[in-house]
């Protein structure tokens, strides 16, 4: 088993761990670990256990016995009610733990934490209701558990996320554990302590119990966004999450150019721009439709109100705060183009099994606004059907059945917005578009619009996209590309060139990258040893010896401009990509 499996499923832990999807847990946790009977580490592997054991295990068991989906999580709301009513009387805390305290622990672990089994029962009850934010690790893990395939590689993702995402935890049990035993006040006065601290259990244990908590995670920003997105994207969490499931590590993602007229081209494409991903997948095994009396096909789209219409799919799960506040972009959207032949469908995919049940997706519907078709995906084959993995994600069709972008996580409402206006008029000539729901919404802001610049231009030929090349010229290998005119905000090869699928490097000179260009700062990521040279359109050129790995600034103006400038790329040196600013 790889060791890149621990170590992503760590990483991708420790991600959720200190993202604002532990505030409806962390006072519950700090709370009780106040008490000088509890342990922090018994308190974290509690939670730890209970959760992986109930992701992988919990939607299997309850479908085998017949029992109701949410059955555990209400389980676990009424454990941390009784531990809120223990708290104050604990008289009756003392026999609701005793059966813990029974546990066999090793010798060795008993005189480390000078021994009981106080805090690990809480740990369990909490691990039942806790629910981290989603992440293709957790969804691989979900969607292991919810289908029975699982192998080792997922068991193995599930316990090194369980343990990334408890060990912030941890701490913050441990911080509770000292505020309990060192600070004079809450000495002198643990009892009154205590019993608020019983009584804040109680109000959170129902809190969560009706999702209450949600409407402030939804406000608060989440400050690991930056963090996940880079983990999410990477090569090496795709490869490990592909290893999991049973899959060979060093092909995922790697489904050649982008838009080449497949899913897996356009996952890692900038969502500014249409793409050729395919047709859209049908969809298999949805249930539960609401928000429509037919069921809504994006293959076959029908008119609405006599116009040709497009089709957005969005995966979705009703507990994910990162789809909670997707979702307030995806309704507005759908209310603002519905009459000009927008139709969403919003695909549940459950991430936890409570999830599964239709009345709590109901109530999610209506408590969360949303209008547009929703259909249950309960044994994820839509999901499976468009290889998706992650919550939330979309995927934009145009009115032939053919997708024309992806995105996966938040962002990118206006960039989105857009292609739904540039498909609703290309589907339908000469159509009056309603004024744009996102600031920067607007398709008719063209690339040359002075708020726009380059997107981050990737030159090897896993990601490119903005090259002005025929499409079928760049691929990998030693290719002789003619002079071609780059269009805005686009780049293209002239001379000979070796391409890989990360960089490009010059056979023989002259091998000249032109750029069109609006920014007001250039850089060029470059490995190797050599020299390149910048022709810029003023006339002038600049010499930049490369003698370490990393970024060249090529041009650098204290205002945002538009122009063009060619570099000229000398043996030795291979180019990466290039970021704008």
């Amino acid at each position: 088993m790889g060791w890149d499996i621990v170590l992503i499923g760590l990483i991708g832990g420790l991600v959720t761990g200190i993202s604002p999807c532990i505030l409806p847990v962390l006072p519950i946790v700090l709370a009780v670990s106040a008490d000088k009977r509890r342990k922090p580490w018994l308190v974290a592997t509690g939670i730890g256990l209970s959760f992986t054991l109930v992701t992988l295990l919990g939607t299997l068991i309850l479908s085998a016995l017949g029992l109701p989906k949410d059955l555990l999580r209400w389980a676990g709301v009424v454990l941390l009610v009784l531990v809120g009513v223990s708290m104050l009387w604990p008289a009756l805390g003392d026999q609701l733990e005793r059966p813990f305290a029974r546990i066999q622990i090793p010798g060795w672990i008993q005189r480390i934490t000078t021994g009981g089994g106080s805090g690990f029962g809480i740990g369990l009850a909490l691990g039942a209701v806790y629910s981290p934010c989603a992440g293709p690790v957790l969804a691989a893990v979900t969607v292991a558990g919810a289908t029975g395939q699982i192998g080792w590689g997922n068991v193995v993702l599930a316990v090194s996320f369980a343990v990334g995402a408890c060990t912030p935890l941890f701490f913050f049990a441990l911080a509770g554990k000292q505020i309990g035993t060192r600070a004079d006040f809450v000495r002198s006065h643990r009892k009154g302590i205590s019993y608020g601290a019983g009584a804040l259990v109680i109000v959170l244990a129902v809190a969560i119990a009706f999702n209450a908590p949600a409407a402030l995670q939804r406000a608060l920003p989440d400050w690991t966004s930056s963090a996940q997105e880079k983990f999410n994207a990477s090569d090496r969490t795709r490869n490990a999450l592909q290893q999991a499931n049973g899959g060979s590590a060093g092909n995922a993602g790697n489904s050649g150019s982008v838009g080449d007229g497949s899913l897996e081209s356009c996952r890692t494409a900038a969502p500014d721009r249409l793409q050729d991903c395919g047709p859209v997948p049908a969809f298999a095994g949805l249930e539960g439709w609401q928000n429509t009396k037919t069921p809504v096909d994006p293959r076959h789209p029908a008119k609405v109100n006599g116009k040709q219409s497009i089709t957005l799919v969005d995966f979705w799960a009703y507990a994910c705060i990162n789809c909670q506040r997707a979702n307030e972009h995806v309704t507005k959207l759908y209310d603002r183009y519905r009459d000009s032949g927008l139709q969403v469908v919003g695909v549940h995919a459950p991430e936890y099994a409570f999830e599964h049940e239709a009345s709590n997706v109901a109530a999610a519907i209506r408590d969360q606004g949303i209008h547009y078709p929703v259909a249950q995906d309960n044994n994820f084959a839509t999901w499976r059907a468009f290889n998706n993995r992650y919550w939330p994600a979309h995927y934009l069709v145009d009115h032939t059945g053919k997708v024309r972008q992806i995105h996966e996580g938040e962002g990118a409402y206006a960039e989105t917005e857009r292609l739904v206006r540039e498909l609703l008029s290309a589907a339908n000539p000469g159509i009056e578009l309603p004024s744009p729901v996102e600031e920067g919404g607007d398709s008719s802001n063209d690339a040359t619009s002075s708020r726009q610049r380059n997107p981050e231009t990737y030159l090897g030929t896993r990601r490119a996209e903005y090259f002005s090349n025929p499409a079928g010229e760049y691929k990998n290998g030693t290719h002789e590309f003619a002079k071609v005119q780059p269009e805005a905000l686009h780049y293209s090869l002239e001379g000979k060139w070796s391409l890989a699928e990360q960089s490009i490097r010059p056979v023989d000179e002259p091998a000249v990258l032109h750029l069109n260009y609006q920014a007001k700062r250039v850089q060029l990521v470059v490995s190797g040893r050599g020299e390149i040279s910048v022709a810029y359109g003023d006339g002038t050129t600049r010499r930049f010896p490369i003698n370490s790995d990393g970024t060249v600034d090529i041009l650098r103006k204290p205002e945002q401009q538009q122009g063009e400038l060619s570099v000229r790329a000398g043996k030795g040196v291979e180019l990466y990509s290039l970021t704008f600013g």
